[in-house]
């Protein structure tokens, strides 16, 4: 018998406790987590148990405070050589976090209880692998009380309890060297304990369907874990929904990058279930990659970024979540360790209002029995080179601004706003290797004057002024002394916003705001103590009001959020005095095709007449802003002549990106959203140190934007593949004996459109900021 147990004790500071675009709210929370793990192994019987909880305070907002408790058991007995049967029960009493799409916004989090086993048998039958199983999960909601602006309403979440049955196979049909083929079918049977949900129309949810699919399992190249490319379908009670029908996929790979690294890929799809009013259940689509790195046997360092999309049937709605983060690990000894944890979550939807932002910052002490590492290991972590730096950048400020306020009696616009401008500004820090891991912190300031106007019945405005930040850094040092580093901090920065309605009199706001930042960047050696810096950062501010004269409620709300590209350069002192590593040449020609992935913001000069009943008509110019993630294929083919480089390039990326505006419960709503690009373009370039590729690019696209438009009963839908001239530049770099990364920013003037919704034509002239880091292959 073995047994493990542990605790850990974490402060956590969240910048949007109940996660909305405006109106945010932050607070500390204390969270407390003891587990234990108990382990039987007895010739061919195996047993586990398990028990935890997670006890969650907040500061400010008791409200949100939750108690979450696990158990759980697995069992496996062997009956033969070729055949085994497993099982296992879990039971969990839990609570429903506020990014949840079903969640109804209660006066405190919906608790549930969520219980679940499975049994069945697996083995090998000449040969081939097998494996059936059945697995039934409980899920029962508790109600939870809902404030409406003047009483509380209970909210009945009995329509929300089920229970989901999954009988399913999986079937191994032909071996290879390192692994084998195999074809899986699930059927799956989700069934209400309430006939009817408590919508206004009563629908229908319980459902059944299936899974099929074919994968592979085991090891191809350096690449090992599993694939899937099958169907799966759900049909439900309710005659009102149609069938969901949808590819399956599914993948976990890992991929080691050098003895210390690995890269890990993940894929799934799956549908799910919603209580969305008119909406069937929804296809969750998920792509992440997480990074760890093993500095030492006493620290890591790891990084993740998960996308998922959320496509809801039935009603015209979809949402895309967003998740990165950086951690690091340090243990203090072989049985206590502290964790660092930066995460940034994101979710952004084509209905307005319901996107937001976090970032968390969470400081971590653990414990456990079982020691991690021999007191006597070697190679533990130990401070190396460090010392103070210097340097200079300029970059590219997109500013955006989610407005919220009345409007009219009794009615509210939700509307997205920004534009861009350049920014410059001085830093210094202090850094430390241990290894090739690098902790540091850096202070800077930096001056912009990027800003948007709305010029209408209303005038108002936002413009942002000189900032300081503070931040700490964490990166890897690779092939050739590169540096790829994430950070996160702090920032203050000045906003100078406007508003004035009507002939009331002009409110001005001048005022500085605090906000969180996220970034990721690369610095390559240029020789004699200096180094080259690319990098991007999202920040995230304080909300603050402006509106009518006298304040209060007839205010606008402001949430602001950046995105800043630059570049610069570093001087560090003392570095030419310390040797540098032995240069690996890097010969940049051939042919290559890699994967990248990119965050920026689509803006569009919206230019319309509007007829106004209660004022005159007026001509809207105005500047409206989004960001989102992309990600996508590329391949190309370079030529080097010495230090010279060209070579053409392909692409085809998807994009997230969008800006929408609405005025409920009558007037416009409309939205941009940039769907996807495919493009081509040439790469000049220059190699610094035999090592570094540094380029410009410049090339055309062609990218389909969707643009929806309802206004006075007319509601139009239309896709529009608009031309584009793309140009940047970016660095690249090796990281493997024929593994690349890069990184790479590009601005791109696209064509204008126009939407025609019967009683007027707003155009609308787009453009495009996009940085994006790569991973490629050289063939």
């Amino acid at each position: 018998m073995k047994i493990d147990a542990g605790v850990s004790v974490s402060e956590q500071f969240t910048d949007n406790v109940f996660l909305t675009a405006n109106d945010r709210r932050s607070d500390f929370v204390t969270v407390l987590e003891p587990w234990v793990a108990l382990s039987l192994s007895r010739q061919d019987f195996r047993l586990n148990l398990e028990a935890a909880a997670e006890v969650g305070r907040f500061a400010d907002n008791s409200s949100e405070d939750y108690n979450d408790y696990f158990l759980g058991a697995e069992a496996r007995y062997r009956i033969n050589g070729n055949l085994f049967a497993f099982g296992g029960l879990d039971y969990a009493w839990d609570h429903e976090s506020r990014n949840s799409p079903d969640d109804v916004n209660g006066v405190e989090p919906t608790e549930l209880r969520d219980a679940s086993g499975f049994f069945g048998l697996g083995g090998k039958v000449n040969g081939r692998s097998f494996r059936l199983g059945v697995n039934v999960r409980r899920l029962d909601y508790d109600d939870v009380l809902q404030f409406n602006g003047v009483t509380f309403a209970n909210i009945d979440n009995d329509d929300r309890d089920r229970v989901e049955t999954e009988v399913g196979g999986r079937l191994g049909v032909a071996s290879t060297e390192n692994g084998e083929f195999f074809v899986q079918g699930i059927y799956d049977k989700r069934e209400y304990d309430d006939r009817f949900d408590n919508a206004g129309l009563g629908f229908r949810r319980s459902s059944d369907g299936f899974q099929a699919a074919l994968g592979y399992t085991g090891q191809v190249g350096e690449l090992k874990g599993e694939a899937l490319l099958g169907i799966m379908s759900q049909d439900y009670d309710d005659p009102r929904f149609g069938r969901t029908t949808t590819v399956d996929f599914g993948a976990d790979l890992t991929w080691p990058i050098s003895a210390k690294t690995d890269l890990t890929g993940i894929l799934e799809r799956s549908i799910e279930e919603t209580t969305l009013n008119g909406a069937s259940g929804y296809i969750s689509s998920s792509a992440g990659l997480r990074l760890r790195h093993r500095v030492a046997p006493d620290m890591s360092i790891a990084g993740y970024f998960f996308l998922t999309q959320n496509d809801y049937q039935e009603v015209s709605r979809s949402d895309v979540l967003t998740e990165t983060g950086l951690s690091l690990r340090y243990y203090l000894n072989p049985r206590i360790y502290m964790d660092t944890d930066y995460d940034f979550l994101q979710r952004q939807s084509d209905v307005a209002g319901v996107d937001y932002d976090e970032h968390r910052l969470t400081l971590s002490f653990g414990t456990a029995l079982d020691p991690r590492y021999r007191k006597d290991a070697p190679n533990l972590a130990k401070a190396g080179a460090s010392g103070f730096y210097v340097g200079a950048q300029l970059g590219d400020t997109a500013l955006q601004t989610k407005n919220d306020g009345p409007r009219g009696a009794g009615g509210n616009l939700t509307a997205d706003f920004g534009d861009h401008d350049l920014s410059g500004g001085v830093f210094a820090g202090y850094r430390t290797d241990f290894g090739n891991l690098v902790l540091g912190a850096e202070a800077e300031v930096e001056f912009s004057d990027s800003g948007w106007t709305h010029q209408g019945n209303r005038n108002f405005s936002a413009k942002r002024g000189n900032s300081f930040g503070v931040s700490a850094l964490a990166g890897v040092r690779t092939r050739n002394d590169n540096l790829v580093f994430g950070r996160f901090g702090l920032v203050s920065t000045e906003f100078d916003s406007t508003y004035q309605q009507g002939l009331n009199p002009l409110v001005s706001v001048s005022d500085r705001e605090l906000g969180l930042l996220v970034g990721i960047g690369t610095e390559v050696p240029l020789g004699r103590g200096l180094s080259g810096r690319m990098e991007y950062q999202v920040r995230a501010y304080e909300d603050y009001s402006i509106g009518s004269p006298l304040g209060g409620a007839d205010d606008d709300n402001f949430a602001n959020i950046e995105s800043v590209a630059r570049v610069g350069l570093v001087y560090e002192f003392g570095a030419r005095n310390r040797p540098g590593p032995e240069i690996e040449p890097t010969d940049f020609s051939g042919f290559y095709a890699g994967v990248q992935l990119g965050h920026g913001t689509v803006q569009s000069d919206n230019t319309g007449p509007r007829p106004n009943a209660a004022a005159p008509t007026f001509t809207l110019a105005t500047t409206r802003a989004g960001h989102g993630f992309t990600g996508g294929l590329l391949a190309g083919y370079g030529y080097q002549a010495n230090d010279f480089y060209i070579g053409g390039e392909a692409e085809f990326e998807l994009s997230t990106a969008d800006w929408n505006i609405e005025r409920s419960p009558e007037g416009r709503i409309y939205s941009v959203e940039k769907i996807g690009s495919i493009g081509a373009g040439l790469r000049l370039g220059y190699v610094v140190n035999d090592s570094v590729l540094i380029y410009g690019r410049a090339g055309v696209v062609r990218s389909r934007f969707n643009s929806n438009y309802q206004f006075g009963g007319v509601s139009v839908d239309q896709d529009d593949d608009l031309d584009g001239v793309r140009f940047g530049g970016g660095v690249e770099f090796a990281v493997g004996e024929k593994t690349h990364v890069r990184f790479d920013y590009t601005q791109t003037e696209y064509d204008s459109h126009s939407v025609n919704y019967v009683a007027g034509v707003d155009q609308f002239d787009t453009s495009e900021r996009l940085f994006r880091v790569g991973l490629t292959r050289a063939f």
